[in-house]
């Protein structure tokens, strides 16, 4: 028992010692010029790129999580995507806004404590440093236990690679010893700024109790629908293509499909072709069970194959399918097809119209999910309107993988790691975190005047502007 407390003890210091270094970095990263921030950030950008694949496998080595290929992925967008998609995102410095007679002064939030999740430890680190590193803020990463070796051998690579490009020392941190009371501790720490709470709910919610800011994502629970009006072929391949991505770990992922009367059988003929098994009764009722044995979602299904799911549940021979389909009757808490599964096990509904699953789908995110995201494969623009804004999710891919759209891949959304689920998810931000979420600007308001008074007034106070910059007066006292 002694052992244990000191062991507890240990890692309450050690997370004291990393708050107080953090400060420090912060202090002086503050005043390295936002170009500097940039360059250094595009140097770590390179480091993240050149070794995707190499801590793509270590992560999937180390919790048994997901693809390899997959992971790559989620890494070069994490990074490189991440990087192009801000190229001309405005992340401090001095702004004169002319229509507006306001000069705007960029602050960085000074130490953030990001959370790493086990289901992609890598793209969420890659993700949260590169944010800070072009933001100047300073960054410790807390990793969950379960990715605690792939994590820490990637962050001290990073952060030597971010030191030799010219960032504080201590700009990014890792805890060593992430106990829980630790990971806590550092969360109340009056030392950090803002908490980026990537991960399950009751550390999200910790994290929004913890005294400090917090930007928090929620449990995803994904509906879809394929209308009468859908391509079959996109809509399958699309579908199928977003389940398996990563063996369906990520929050995004198709929870539940709810597919018209009028395309049923065609859709269902399709999506067995494309790897899909469904479950007669038996078979579901044995899945269900270890999918939720207890009533609680098994870990151990969490980003594994379907292949390995049938195993463990006693499903018998399902050939080569890499999805597990399970029918969805009366939505309800306890219907397990209607809940999140992180995993290749997909729930399945015929519904009469567009009503009705849009009625099923508002029940399932009462479930869980509420405030995420939400798919619809249509080409009737009412109805994906109709789906769009009457279900309680803050982003809808449309005619595309939920997995991969809601981050980037083939939509405007931005890269991230981090899904804010609004109020409806219990989140203070409903948007994809970015970088832009890590500055508060600071808003300098002159009187509005007469247009050709005003256009004179502040060309004097951008020449103002320009004497401030050229002394470097922003990173020493505007920005601190």
């Amino acid at each position: 028992m002694q052992h244990d407390i000191d062991a507890d003890l240990s890692a309450i210091q050690e997370a004291r010692n990393l708050v107080q270094r953090a400060r420090k970095a912060a202090a002086a990263f503050a005043r390295i010029e936002t170009a500097d921030a940039w360059r250094i950030a595009m140097a770590v950008c390179r480091a993240c790129e050149a070794r995707a694949e190499h801590y793509a496998r270590l992560a999937v080595e180390e919790t048994g999580i997901g693809r390899v290929q997959d992971k790559v992925f989620k890494n070069l967008l994490a990074s490189r995507d991440l990087m192009g998609f801000h190229a001309r995102t405005r992340l401090g410095g001095l702004h004169v806004d002319k229509e507006r007679s306001m000069v705007l002064v960029g602050r960085p939030a000074g130490v953030v404590m990001g959370l790493v999740a086990s289901t992609s430890p890598i793209g969420t680190l890659y993700f949260k440093i590169l944010s800070c590193l072009m933001t100047r803020n300073a960054l410790i990463l807390s990793p969950h236990p379960l990715a605690q070796r792939c994590s820490t051998e990637a962050v001290e690579y990073l952060r030597r690679v971010a030191t030799d490009a010219g960032a504080p020392a201590d700009a990014i941190q890792i805890q060593l010893q992430p106990t829980l009371e630790a990971t806590h501790a550092m969360m109340r720490d009056p030392g950090v700024d803002v908490i980026l709470a990537t991960g399950g709910g009751p550390m999200v919610r910790a994290a929004y109790s913890s005294g400090n800011p917090a930007l928090g994502v929620g449990p995803g629970n994904v509906p879809v629908y394929v209308d009468r009006s859908a391509d079959l072929e996109l809509a399958v391949h699309e579908l199928m293509r977003s389940k398996v991505f990563d063996h369906g770990s990520a929050c995004s992922a198709p929870s539940a499909v709810f597919v018209h009367q009028d395309v049923e059988s065609e859709f269902r003929s399709q999506l067995q072709r494309a790897g899909a098994f469904f479950c007669d009764e038996r078979q579901q009722q044995q899945l269900e069970a270890h999918v939720f044995p207890g009533g609680r979602l098994n870990p151990l299904i969490v980003g594994r194959s379907a292949a390995t799911i049938a195993a463990g549940a006693g499903l018998g021979n399902i050939g080569n399918a890499e999805v597990l389909v399970g029918t969805l009757g009366n939505v309800h808490p306890k219907a397990v097809m209607a809940k999140e599964k992180l995993s290749t096990v997909l729930g399945y509904k015929c519904v009469t119209s567009r009503e009705q699953a849009i009625c099923d789908a508002q029940a399932m995110l009462a479930i869980s999910g509420a405030g995420h995201t939400s798919g619809i494969f249509a080409d009737d623009a009412e109805t994906i309107l109709l789906w769009g804004s009457a279900l309680d999710v803050n982003r809808t891919v449309v005619n595309k993988g939920s997995s991969m759209g809601v981050i980037g891949d083939g939509t405007a959304l931005a890269p991230t790691f981090t899904i804010g689920t609004g109020f409806a998810g219990r989140s203070s931000i409903g948007e994809n975190v970015g970088p832009e979420h890590l500055i508060n600007w600071k808003r300098i308001a002159f009187p509005l005047m007469a247009s050709k008074q005003q256009e004179t007034h502040m060309s004097d106070v951008r020449s103002v502007v320009r004497a401030v910059l050229a002394n470097a007066l922003q990173t020493k006292d505007l920005m601190a």
